[in-house]
Formats: structure tokens, sequence, C-alpha cells
């Protein structure tokens, strides 16, 4: 009979772990361009309230990377998506509305828009026209469905609401799906911009007094009279629509001075390495919109 061998679980994967750490600080001293250094975290779901966190930048706090004129130097997204009700519902199946002895019959497929909210039994809900009276009840116009699409006791008869003291749906628990957008949940911040890099000029200073630190008092100290000259980067800031993502908010370009290879971006700070004609080497060393802790969902 042959004898196996046997080994600790270690002895073949320590030189491949070896391996691809080699491979990886060579892959991660210096990015270059924007398809080497761009890495997305996207589409991360708090599942309780169907939040989409979206997390999408072209750079990593503490890592140098490299960019040349006409190239998206920083992206910095960073905002929540929520499912919100488009103002529309939807019968996913044949639905009986029955209350005090009328009947309204709601076809499977059947398409119906908020017109107004009102009280019912003390909870607002929602008013829906519907697309046609019932026959046994030409003055009923509309019907009332809560938030969640649940059918509440309630038809707008005539002009005014009419609440039923026995109410019933078959199936029992049939409701309306509401048809719903997703959009930016401002409330949870919102970060979405992008620096693009033109160039770099050395000029003079305009302004070098040291920058305030966030907290302390504003002084009225004047600015230097002679600043001397320095390092300059020509960069575009563009800002995105909450409401639009894909639409430009705002567009502005200008030289943004380095004062001792710290250059202010809005978030961020950035460390200037290295800057000639043909590119630039930076470093974001502070996000202040980074996690710092891993999210639990």
């Amino acid at each position: 009979m042959k004898k196996r061998r046997f080994h600790p679980l270690g002895w073949r994967t320590g030189p491949l772990v070896a391996l691809a750490m080699a491979m990886g600080m060579l892959s991660g001293c210096l990015g270059n361009g924007p398809d080497i250094k761009t890495q997305r975290i996207m589409d991360n779901f708090k599942k309780d309230k169907q939040e989409r966190i979206v997390v999408d930048r072209n750079y990593q706090v503490g890592q140098r990377f490299r960019v040349e004129p006409g190239q998206v130097m920083i992206r910095n997204k960073l905002y929540t998506m929520v499912n919100e009700n488009a103002g529309a519902y939807q019968a996913e199946m044949p639905i009986g509305f029955i209350g005090d002895g009328l009947r309204i019959d709601i076809a499977e497929g059947t398409l119906f828009r908020v017109a107004d909210r009102m009280l019912v039994n003390g909870r607002l809900a929602n008013l829906i026209a519907l697309p046609a009276p019932p026959p046994a009840a030409p003055d009923v116009n509309a019907i009332f469905a809560n938030e969640d699409g649940f059918l509440a006791p309630a038809v707008l008869r005539g002009g005014k609401l009419v609440t039923f003291a026995e109410f019933a749906v078959l199936p029992e628990k049939a409701k309306l799906s509401p048809i719903l957008r997703e959009s930016v949940k401002t409330s949870a911040g919102y970060v979405n911009y992008d620096v693009i890099y033109h160039g770099n000029v050395e000029q003079p200073y305009k302004d070098c007094r040291p920058q305030r630190t966030p907290g302390s008092a504003k002084t009225k100290a004047a600015a230097p009279a002679n600043c001397g000259s320095g390092l300059h980067l020509d960069l575009s800031l563009v800002q995105y629509d909450p409401l639009q993502l894909d639409r430009i908010k705002t567009h502005t370009r200008s030289l943004y001075p380095v004062l001792n290879k710290e250059l202010q971006i809005p978030g961020l700070k950035v460390t200037i390495h290295e800057a000639t004609p043909v590119y630039v080497v930076f470093e974001v060393t502070k996000d202040d919109n980074a996690y710092t802790k891993p999210q639990k969902y």
C-alpha cells in the first residue's frame, strides 16, 4: 500500500501568498491613468430600508496616483438612493373591493394615479381615481389605498368621503403595488463631483495665509504683501445635480495653489508629490467622507 504523506495546511500556500503580495505591491505603488487607478464599490444595500448606498471613487487614501492633462484627477461620489412612490399604483392580480354591499372589481394590470390624500379613519390615505365608475354605483369615482398599497375602507362618492362599516378585499391579502422610482436621499448627505486636471504652472501666490483650523476663531489678519510664487494646478470642479445625477449643476475652472505640497479640494486633503509638464503625482491623505468602519446592514 502506498503511504500518504501529510503536510501542514500552509506549506503550499505560503509561496503563493508571498507572490500575490509582491505583485500587489508593485501594481499599487503608482496608478497610471484612469483605467488602472479606478476602483469602484457600488450598490451596497440597506435591506431593511431598501436603501442603496453609492460609493464611487478613483483613489484610495494613502496611495499615490498619476494624472495627465484631460483626465479625471478625483472622482468622489457618496450618496444614498431610496425607492419612493412615483404617485401611481398597479394591480398585480384581479381584486374585488367590497364595502357595505358595494363591489368594485379591479382587473389585473390596471394602472392608477394618485389624485390626492385624505384622512380615512384617522389615517392619511392616497385617493386613487378609478378609470371608470362601477356600473352599480356610477357616482363613485375614487377608492383609497394606504402608503403600502393595502386598500382602505372608503370611497369618494358624489365628491364626498364615504367610509364603510363592513369592508373586505378578495383575495384577502391583495393590494395595489406602488410604482416606485429611485431618488437621492438628500437628508443622508450628497457628495458627487469630479475634479479634472488640465495642467500646472508656476506663478505668484495671491494669498498665502495659513488655512484656518476647523473650529478655531476667525482672524482678520491681512495676507502678507509678498507671498512668493509656487505651483498652481489648473483644475475644473464639476458638481452634479442630485435630482438628475448625470446633469452638471456647476462647472468651475480655476488655478488652485499648492502650499507646502498641500492642495485643498472639497472634503479632501491632497499632497502633490511630483509635478511635471506631462503629469502630476498626488496622494489623498484625508477624506472627510470616507467610511472609517465597516457598515453593517
